[in-house]
């Protein structure tokens, strides 16, 4: 049985998918010509290049996926408010949490970006196109040099898929590897988030993160396989969602950063669910998801810290474990293709 894995996008929360990966990638039947294809958004762009790079490796991408993490995203918190529970408005929530949070967001994570100072004034916000808050160079460099493009040397391995949206008509596009090799310019398109990051020109057309509309890649996806015949019309599939943001909270959101990960949580549920679709026949769907915790309404998409990003990559595990032993039931009703396209 084919598989098809999709990772979601979220920030720091792409270390739960590192996790995950570990374990999904041990199962036996799950490498070689099994693996159909790899796609993403956003951070989970990057996640899927890693991967898709190091397939063919022992141990399928596992490692290298968390040599990302662990020694090129993982970022020590700078200690704006010492090591107390901070006072009323921020609920239970330590300062440990807000640190990570305030680091990524005023400072930046060590191997993806850092913080643009000179152009954090007013003015700027004028030209936030050409003056991100964030200068992603060190995202660039490691793009450009350990992943470059995809495929490097001929057809071989998992198809890879990214999606990012068109800025101009707002239509959510798959840039796969069958079609033209996926190259750094690519991935980062996919990642590039609004007002923090640089959108991405490719042939003309200015693109940003995948994940900034409310359309799903997945039925892309699989209809893109359909058509350059990965998979056949009405061969089983097993379908592996990597899904970072919990319906759930575990914790009342207290301030106006709780507020706007609770917001941005909401936007993302659901998305990859399984579509009906004419020729796919998902037999089996593996869904693995997040269980919330405490911090995450403050530690949310940003905080990076070693600590906080552990904590994602045992709860990865957990959950692939879980959703190894028990698949999810499949969907009754159908998600659409609204507003998205393919590229040709």
């Amino acid at each position: 049985m084919k598989t098809v894995v999709v990772f979601q996008g979220g920030g720091a929360l792409g270390a739960f998918s590192a996790g995950a990966w570990q374990v999904l990638a041990a199962q036996d039947d799950f490498g070689g010509p099994a693996l159909a294809a790899l796609a993403g958004t956003s951070i989970g762009a990057v996640n899927a290049a890693v991967v898709a790079h190091a397939h063919a490796a022992p141990d399928r991408g596992a490692a290298a996926l968390l040599a990302l993490w662990r020694e090129r995203c993982a970022t020590p918190s700078w200690p704006f408010f010492g090591a107390w529970t901070l006072p009323i408005g921020t609920g239970d929530v330590s300062a440990e949490s807000w640190n990570g949070f305030m680091t990524g967001v005023l400072l930046g994570s060590r191997g993806l970006y850092s913080a643009a100072w000179p152009v954090w004034q007013p003015l700027s916000g004028l030209a936030r196109l050409q003056q991100p808050l964030h200068d992603r160079q060190a995202m660039w460099d490691f793009l450009e040099r350990e992943l470059g493009r995809y495929p490097a040397d001929g057809p071989d391995g998992p198809m890879l898929a990214v999606g990012a949206v068109d800025v101009m008509s707002g239509e959510l596009v798959l840039f796969d590897s069958d079609s033209a090799p996926v190259t750094a310019r690519h991935v980062g398109a996919s990642s590039g988030l609004p007002i923090l990051f640089e959108p991405v020109e490719l042939d003309e057309r200015l693109y940003w993160d995948g994940d900034i509309t409310r359309d799903s890649v997945l039925p892309l996806l699989l209809r893109r396989l359909l058509d350059c015949r990965r998979v056949q019309a009405d061969e089983p599939l097993r379908l592996v969602t990597i899904e970072q943001f919990p319906r759930a909270l575990a914790a009342r959101p207290q301030s106006g950063a709780e507020l706007a990960y609770r917001a941005i949580n909401l936007l993302q549920l659901d998305e990859l669910e399984p579509p009906a679709l004419e020729g796919i026949r998902i037999e089996q769907w593996q869904r693995v998801v997040r269980e919330p915790l405490v911090e995450d309404g403050v530690s949310g998409q940003f905080d990076y810290s070693p600590a906080r990003l552990e904590r994602l990559l045992e709860e990865g595990r957990r959950a692939a474990r879980r959703a190894i032993e028990r698949p999810a039931p499949l969907p009754v009703a159908a998600s659409g293709l609204r507003g998205a396209r393919a590229r040709r």
